[in-house]
């Protein structure tokens, strides 16, 4: 059933155990880091609660088609997911014929992330527009990514809103027709307004029979007690390596691509920042000019992970000489990795991390 879900065993297990009883509750709560797959099991599950046939993971039935296309009348979509990393991904790997569909999945995303909450303005019709012609009839495709990267920007921080919940409700209220389970999904849950929330709360304890409720989250502890209290929660761990970077090659890449998922950044840039970093020693002025520059252009998460690969190509030699300082290395490995996971999972101020690592840490690290 959700055997294409990659690295989350127990919560697949849990849902897949509930399907096959008829015991799945009707709200759900998937909580995890960034970018483990709490979306795509949605959208998964959706499509399971749906199938007109078989209900397996491969099945190409019309229903489980458009589920997995973002079409389906079924599912109701809210979206506040930081999708700008979606984006940035293909602009890496760029979008080829044979990964066109799964480029338009995203689009679909992301017009969904406003669509509930403003009338469409030119971008997004010019979205709308590529998705209905599947791309064919579009003369300039890079206008296609400007349009993306502006309706990013004007959306960035926004909230969900009231009219979102409204809308939410609307959906809930209609009839489906073939015993068809309706399914919504909120990403980014924890972006609800205070009014928002309490709606939302009300309508969740009066979710319709044929009603499935999804929400997903970093971190539950973000989301009010009341809706904790009302959600089944499922926890959705980091993927491993391994897991990613198929995840990567599947969802945005071909066999050409392998080289570039194998290189998670460009080692090249990182370590021009490493070089940038300790000529200007702490001065502090010239430091918040990189760190901006490194948060501009993304490279954040990029630059600690070339910090770890820097410090984990030291354990060899040290193993041979100083086991005290293999120990030190590990500590200090365990605390990138941890704000590593702060800003990916809590979302903390990256500006913040960045500068207290920098002056308090990347010194004494890049020392030896």
């Amino acid at each position: 059933m959700l055997k294409a879900v990659k690295g989350q065993d127990i919560a697949v297990r849990m849902l897949e155990n509930e399907l096959e009883s008829n015991r799945l509750p009707g709200a759900l709560l998937f909580h995890g880091p960034v970018g483990c797959g709490k979306f795509f099991t949605s959208i998964e599950l959706s499509r399971t609660l749906n199938c007109t046939e078989s209900g397996h993971f491969n099945c190409t039935c019309p229903s489980c088609t458009q589920t997995r296309k973002l079409l389906s009348r079924n599912v109701f979509l809210i979206t506040r997911g930081d999708l700008r990393n979606i984006f940035n991904l293909w602009k890496r790997f760029g979008v080829r014929k044979e990964r066109i569909d799964n480029f338009m999945h995203d689009v679909r995303r992301l017009v969904s992330s406003i669509y509930h909450e403003d009338r469409p303005g030119r971008d997004i019709s010019v979205l709308e527009d590529f998705i209905r012609c599947r791309g064919e009839k579009i003369n300039n495709f890079q206008e296609v990514i400007d349009c993306i990267y502006r309706v990013l920007d004007s959306h960035k921080g926004k909230l969900i809103s009231i009219n979102s919940i409204r809308n939410l409700q609307r959906f809930l209220s209609l009839k489906s027709g073939d015993a068809a389970c309706k399914v919504v999904i909120i990403e980014g849950a924890e972006r609800m307004t205070e009014e928002a929330a309490n709606s939302f709360l009300k309508i969740s304890e009066e979710t319709p029979p044929n009603a499935v409720i999804i929400i997903t989250t970093v971190d539950k502890d973000l989301l009010k007690d009341t809706i904790n209290s009302r959600f089944r929660a499922y926890r959705f761990v980091g993927l491993s390596e391994d897991v990613y970077k198929g995840v990567l090659l599947s969802h945005f890449g071909h066999e050409e691509n392998r080289a570039l998922v194998e290189k998670r950044y460009d080692i090249d840039v990182i370590r021009a920042y490493f070089e940038r970093i300790k000529e200007q020693g702490l001065d502090l002025e010239s430091l918040t000019g990189i760190i901006d520059e490194i948060i501009a252009k993304d490279h954040t998460i990029s630059f600690l992970d070339c910090t770890l690969d820097t410090l984990r190509e030291k354990i060899p030699d040290l193993h041979r000489s100083n086991m005290g300082s293999v120990y030190d290395l590990e500590v200090n490995i365990k605390n990138v990795s941890f704000i590593k996971r702060s800003i990916m999972v809590n979302n903390v101020n990256q500006e913040i991390a960045l500068t207290d690592f920098i002056l308090n840490n990347f010194f004494n690290l890049m020392k030896h």
